[in-house]
């Protein structure tokens, strides 16, 4: 399988905006040094929402992060502060 591509969208409510960048953007270095991980960038959206843009070298390598003590601190971290479930998006090149 080709590199795996994940947009994960974050809505957050506007008086924990500021609060929840700060949590996404502390967890960036770390992440981007686990095995397989190649992009780890958290963007802006004009409409206010922010919006990581992953790639990993496989699948599998992503599913290992998603059980990583640093997803763990993201979801603690967002509870409560997010207008609707962080939306996630898996993508392979076509």
């Amino acid at each position: 399988m080709s590199i795996c591509v994940v947009i994960a969208t974050f809505k957050t409510k506007p008086e924990f905006h500021d609060e929840v960048r700060a949590l996404l953007l502390n967890e960036q270095p770390g992440v981007l040094t686990e095995e397989g991980c190649l992009t780890y960038a958290l963007h802006d959206a004009a409409d206010g929402d922010l919006v990581f843009v992953e790639s990993w070298q496989s699948r599998e390598l992503w599913m290992i992060h998603n059980d990583a003590p640093s997803v763990a601190r993201i979801i603690a971290g967002v509870e409560g502060k997010l207008l609707e479930p962080v939306r996630v998006q898996e993508l392979y090149v076509a």
